[in-house]
């Protein structure tokens, strides 16, 4: 029988707010996963996998939906060859030190990433259209549980789109593990510290914040809004589509993500909200 808890906290969110969580749950296993799965079914209530893909913004002070943690056990186990495999609870960070302290090539460019590899593959995660690589670069397969049932997928058969795959805002299906494939390389520099001293150039990270907000965005409005406030939260002056949050409440940011849509709606732009939100 799995247990469903209720707490208050604010670690729930890299936005650091603070909700009071009516039904909680770690699980260790698939077939954990399945079971917190039909508890939610027997009780009428929805799922939320923290760590499944993008970032998350809890929308009300008490939360309804049954929230997930993947407690999986983190390994990264060698194949041989530059093959890896990972489970998905290993953060992207523990994977490029791997990788780095092997001579492997390896997606040194989400070093400021704070992700799970889990995470990290559901959303497809990547430098961007300008650059036209992601984590997926480096996949030779994906293994994920689906109502109960455990598949594997080689690399092209995920179907996957910029900042997306099958597997994002998808409840019901979890990543398991991942098996990458890394090409030998040799470093004159270190990549993961060129890579964070970029970010930290670069990006805001003064206050909480989930990154980038918005998946698609008109960049001229999201540079007029940027330093404006509401209450304790605020676009960031520094880093455009980052909301920076130092409120208990989520209702500032809601506010932020609200005026940015009538924005675009009123100019005829596109936006389409990366965050999910949770009730």
């Amino acid at each position: 029988m799995v247990a469903v808890t209720a707490f208050d906290t604010s670690q729930l969110s890299t936005f650091r707010t603070h909700h009071h969580f009516e039904r909680y749950g770690e699980f260790k296993s698939a077939e954990e996963f399945a079971e917190y799965c039909r508890w939610a079914d027997a009780h009428s209530a929805q799922v939320y996998i923290l760590g499944n893909g993008s970032n998350t913004l809890f929308a009300r002070p008490s939360v309804r939906s049954l929230v997930l943690k993947n407690s999986l056990p983190r390994t990264i186990r060698s194949l041989g060859d530059g093959r890896v495999e990972v489970s998905s609870t290993v953060q992207i960070n523990e994977v490029l030190n791997y990788c780095y302290q092997h001579a492997l090539d390896s997606f040194y460019y989400l070093a400021s990433v704070p992700a799970s590899i889990g995470g990290a593959l559901a959303m497809n995660a990547g430098r961007g259209k300008t650059h036209n690589c992601t984590i997926y670069d480096f996949v030779e397969s994906v293994t994920y549980v689906h109502e109960g049932v455990v598949k594997t997928l080689s690399n092209t058969e995920v179907q996957r789109g910029y900042r997306r795959t099958m597997f994002t805002g998808i409840q019901r299906s979890l990543i398991l593990s991942a098996v990458l494939r890394f090409d030998a390389a040799h470093f004159e520099h270190n990549p993961l510290t060129e890579r964070r001293q970029w970010a930290k150039e670069h990006q805001d990270n003064t206050l909480p914040n989930c990154g980038t907000v918005f998946k698609y965005a008109s960049y001229p409005i999201m540079n007029r809004l940027r330093g404006l406030r509401i209450g304790d939260a605020s676009f960031s002056s520094k880093t455009s589509n980052w909301i920076l949050n130092k409120s208990s409440s989520s209702a500032p940011i809601l506010t932020l993500i609200k005026v940015a849509k009538v924005l675009h709606y009123l100019s005829f732009k596109k936006i389409d909200l990366e965050v999910i939100e949770v009730d």
